[in-house]
């Protein structure tokens, strides 16, 4: 098969890859976890009762539908902020049926304690909560245009990049992916979705950050490796050409 179609189809595959990863992880944080930023906004994760839940109590759903990633002390604190869609505030002992819609105020997975949390967060800014707290109306025209002209650009160096060079052709493809993954959030939302937290407890916290992000961040990377690596292969053809000049 012809090199350049290779090419072109591997990097069709690992930024596709990328968005589909990245927009599949932030539905299920939209979904799946709640939480609010006091002034900025609220965000409840909706559950609807199936037959399996018909006369169970509250917490029976909430244990059904987040036992397997959370503690029963973690699902005792979620029960403080649980109602109907009509905004009924519910007990944990309250008895539901099927059909009904409850929703939970508060939702947060813990992975590492104290130091590796999923948390949804809304975030208007770039990459790790850059410049979210300008309000200014030309911050999303502003993150869609840079976030264009950089998918541009990555296009464009793809163009001279050969089969050959794989570390290039993953880097650029991930940040490419990441790009297009946190502008579809820009375009569709007005914000991007973030939900993964590192931190030493509480004090100290990396800014939020999703798979996107992930990409493009491990993309530069690889990108200083190759930029490494090139530098060390012209230095050994360098001394090679001197060995061979002195002989």
């Amino acid at each position: 098969m012809n090199p350049t179609l290779l090419k072109v189809m591997q990097i069709a595959l690992i930024v596709v890859a990328c968005i589909a990863l990245d927009q599949w992880t932030k539905h299920l944080a939209q979904t799946r976890l709640a939480g609010s930023r006091t002034g900025h906004f609220q965000h409840n994760v909706v559950l609807a009762v199936g037959e399996e839940l018909d006369q169970k109590t509250v917490r029976d759903v909430l244990k059904a539908e987040f036992g397997g990633w959370n503690s029963d002390a973690e699902i005792e604190r979620f029960l403080g902020g649980v109602t109907t869609d009509g905004a009924v505030r519910l007990s944990g002992s309250s008895t539901v049926s099927t059909g009904d819609v409850i929703e939970v105020r508060y939702r947060e997975i813990v992975i590492v304690p104290d130091h590796f949390d999923l948390q949804y967060t809304r975030n208007p800014g770039a990459a790790f909560s850059f410049l979210a707290d300008t309000d200014s109306p030309l911050r999303t025209p502003f993150f869609v245009i840079v976030a264009l002209i950089a998918v541009g650009v990555i296009m464009w160096m793809l163009r001279g990049v050969t089969l050959q060079q794989q570390l290039l052709i993953w880097a650029l493809s991930l940040i490419c992916g990441g790009a297009i993954g946190n502008l579809i959030d820009r375009v569709r939302l007005d914000y991007v979705i973030d939900f993964i937290v590192w931190k030493w407890t509480d004090e100290y916290r990396w800014p939020t950050f999703n798979l996107a992000d992930t990409f493009i961040v491990v993309g530069v990377a690889l990108m200083g490796v190759e930029m490494i690596a090139e530098s060390v292969r012209e230095r050994r053809a360098a001394r090679a050409d001197e060995a061979g000049e002195d002989a």
